[in-house]
């Protein structure tokens, strides 16, 4: 998407950006890694959870992590405020809500009213499982354990895992009710797809069976 943010309904449509299971999407590097555009290599500094950066007990430690960050840069360390202010800024920004909205002020988000949040389906779960561990694997190899920015990644993304293998099992066990507005994948939604029309079938028959033998009944009782 970020390569062709401008693309048309067509072009940016969801199945032709991963969201076909049965597209193959070709994987691509960002061309200004590619091209040498950003300075000291294409690495992250640092490594931030907007998820931590919201909660109320991880949060601080989030905001210190990014102000040392720009701190420690010599193209913003003067502009940054006073490590005496950090936890302040933070207090007024998350929570007196001072500050620009976050996911959890999203109206029908889930976070506070869990009627309306949103569910995948056991065959969605299982493709984000497959590409979290995936990313597990390559930055907990050789190459990269080494580096802190990619434990900290790993450390998020066995979060996310431990969730989703929560999410999975409340699905399978029937206490996560799939909706129709969910995310069921194009297998699943087929599959609920089939199902309806054989209850409408099964339905439609009844109907006509009970019919047919109320009029029996009428016509004996007449005769």
């Amino acid at each position: 998407i970020m390569l062709n943010p401008f693309g048309t309904r067509e072009q940016l449509a969801f199945d032709n950006l991963g969201g076909n299971l049965d597209v193959v999407v070709d994987r691509t590097y960002d061309p200004h890694c590619a091209n040498g555009d950003i300075s000291n290599g294409c690495q992250p500094v640092e490594v931030i959870s907007v998820d931590r950066l919201v909660d109320h007990t991880k949060g601080p430690a989030e905001t210190e992590k990014i102000a040392t960050a720009l701190l420690s840069d010599s193209r913003t360390g003067d502009h940054v405020i006073a490590e005496q202010a950090w936890d302040c800024i933070w207090e007024e920004l998350i929570e007196h809500k001072k500050g620009p909205k976050t996911i959890y002020d999203r109206p029908g988000k889930g976070y506070v009213d869990t009627d309306s949040e949103y569910s995948f389906s056991v065959e969605m779960l299982e493709v984000m499982l497959e590409e979290l561990n995936r990313l597990i694997t390559k930055y907990s190899s050789d190459v990269w354990s080494r580096k802190p920015t990619a434990n900290a990644i790993v450390g998020l993304l066995m979060e996310h895992v431990f969730y989703l293998q929560m999410e999975m099992t409340e699905v399978r066990a029937g206490t996560r009710k799939m909706k129709a507005k969910g995310f069921l994948g194009p297998r699943t939604r087929e599959a609920r797809r089939r199902l309806r029309a054989n209850e409408s079938s099964v339905g439609r028959a009844n109907e006509t069976s009970m019919g047919r033998a109320n009029e029996t009944s009428v016509g004996r009782a007449n005769e």
